[in-house]
């Protein structure tokens, strides 16, 4: 068997998992050079290119991601394994989530899951991608599913409808939908959220197009919040702004559009004690969450 470049190999992983090799070499502590050398030879060895370069940053050609799912696939199970055999060393709970429900929802609550596990070492990777590579190593991996994508393996941890929140200040200007075309509405740019409120409900003489746009979910929940304009928001990522009154929903109706979030890995009874203990912790904070967003009687 020839012997492996493993060094190489790390290098494109990070390189992959990031996109970006400013980034890998950050967390291999290598300059931005030593990496992209690397990778190119790398490349060279194989024969084929495993990334295009373009203006936007690094994108995995075909035989990139095929690669690069091996590799994090199998020194993720290196990375276990080492684990277990080093004695005392740290237990480690890797999570792999969308960035707004990780800020929003999930950091206020980690406090209560990591109390019983002192000394865990935890990583969250944010992004809502497909990760079987990440599930296969051991991840625990989350995604949000926009209603009408396919229903991914999994359990699913909430369901998603929108409705409008804006800060308490702006609440006396808004009786009804049609005040929304006197304020400023709050888009996050990847997603048609306005739009569908408005067909689901029917509501007439609002441009959707107007307002503000936001690369992410956080910003557009933060810019809520102080005043700025009206958005949209989803049980999961608003409930805490809810109860404490920095967001209030003004008026109905609430939407369902088929959004959720989804545990895709682990499946029940699958991992690590403490992978395992992690998914039964968010299954049920999740649930819980639903009972508190039920009970603040949101506009209907």
């Amino acid at each position: 068997m020839p012997r492996l470049p493993f060094t190489a190999l790390a290098a494109f992983e990070a390189a992959a998992r990031h996109g970006s090799m400013t980034r890998a070499a950050d967390e291999l502590g290598l300059t931005h050079g030593a990496v992209s050398r690397q990778v190119g030879d790398l490349e060279k060895r194989v024969g084929v290119l495993l990334f295009e370069r373009t203006p936007k940053g690094l994108v995995l050609t075909g035989a990139g991601r095929d690669l690069a799912r091996a590799c994090t696939a199998g020194f993720g199970r290196v990375n276990e394994s080492w684990e277990r055999v080093a004695s005392g060393g740290p237990q480690r709970l890797r999570i792999a989530a969308p960035a707004a429900w990780s800020a929003l929802w999930l950091v206020p609550r980690l406090g209560r899951f990591l109390a019983g596990w002192p000394g865990l070492r935890l990583d969250i990777e944010a992004g809502n991608l497909d990760r079987p590579a990440e599930a296969e190593a051991g991840w625990a991996v989350i995604r949000y599913v926009r209603g009408g994508d396919g229903m991914p393996e999994g359990t699913t941890l909430s369901e998603e409808p929108l409705f409008p929140v804006c800060a308490p200040s702006l609440r006396d200007a808004l009786r009804g939908p049609a005040d929304l075309a006197r304020h400023t509405l709050l888009h996050f740019r990847d997603s048609p959220d306005w739009s569908l409120w408005r067909a689901a409900t029917g509501t007439a003489g609002i441009d959707t197009a107007q307002g503000l746009s936001f690369s992410d979910s956080v910003m557009v929940m933060q810019a809520a919040m102080a005043g700025t304009g009206v958005a949209l928001g989803r049980p999961t990522l608003v409930l805490d702004a809810l109860e404490s009154g920095r967001l209030v929903c003004p008026f109905g109706p609430v939407v369902s559009i088929g959004d959720r979030y989804v545990l895709t890995a682990p499946a029940d009874g699958q991992g690590r004690r403490v992978l395992r203990a992690f998914r039964s912790w968010l299954i049920d904070e999740s649930a819980a969450s639903l009972t508190r967003f039920e009970r603040l009687d949101v506009a209907g």
